[in-house]
């Protein structure tokens, strides 16, 4: 469901080429890592992916869209796209129990009914989508640096996030961990923060709870 579509290569090898600019040192990959790991972050804006996002649920990518810093996107259009017949996501606590399974299903299937007769009477598509939920699958083109990521794992993979959302934080980190050797160090540093700080600093800890 996350597919890249471009990815800065030996993305260590080039923070340690621009990081040795500041020391007047011979660039190497451990450059880059000593900066991770001194928190030196800015070098870490210097490499980026661009990846296809799909199958997540519109939430997802509204919850998606709060990250600013070091993220660019564009999201399918429900202005032009027609979304009769959408796919949706559907949470594991209604997937469990069939009674509710099958009242979420039977609202999704009557969302699409009333789109499709809203269409017919010649509504258009930018004023029927007002009635998609937020559960539609949406697809959406993300383009973000390298501390991006490992600055969004810091809450996004928190017992306390969405879970979707989570989900979807370790499908990129294994995705673009999967790109090469350098990318697949990077990320190896995308953590939440209760591992990277060695304690919670949430007011509310989650303490092992699971939203």
């Amino acid at each position: 469901m996350i597919k890249i579509i471009r990815a800065t290569p030996n993305p260590l090898t080039l923070m340690g080429i621009v990081a040795s600019t500041c020391w007047n040192s011979t660039p190497s990959p451990q450059i880059g890592i000593n900066c991770i790991e001194s928190g030196h972050g800015r070098v870490l804006e210097y490499p980026d992916v661009i990846v296809e996002i799909d199958g997540y649920s519109a939430r997802m990518i509204r919850e998606l869209y709060t990250k600013i810093v070091g993220v660019t996107r564009l999201q399918a259009s429900t202005r032009y796209i027609q979304y009769g017949e959408f796919e949706y996501y559907i949470p594991e606590s209604v997937k469990n129990n069939n009674k509710a399974l099958d009242i979420y299903e039977n609202l999704m299937q009557h969302i699409s009914t009333a789109y499709l007769q809203l269409e017919e009477l010649g509504i258009p598509k930018q004023d029927t989508a007002n009635v998609l939920p937020l559960a539609m699958h949406s697809k959406v083109v993300l383009k973000i640096n390298a501390r991006g990521i490992i600055e969004m794992a810091l809450t996004r993979l928190c017992n306390r996030a969405l879970k979707e959302y989570r989900d979807f934080m370790i499908e990129l980190i294994n995705v673009i961990g999967n790109i090469d050797g350098e990318w697949k160090k990077i990320v190896s540093y995308a953590k939440p923060k209760c591992e990277v700080y060695g304690y919670c600093n949430e007011k509310n800890s989650c303490k092992g709870d699971d939203n």
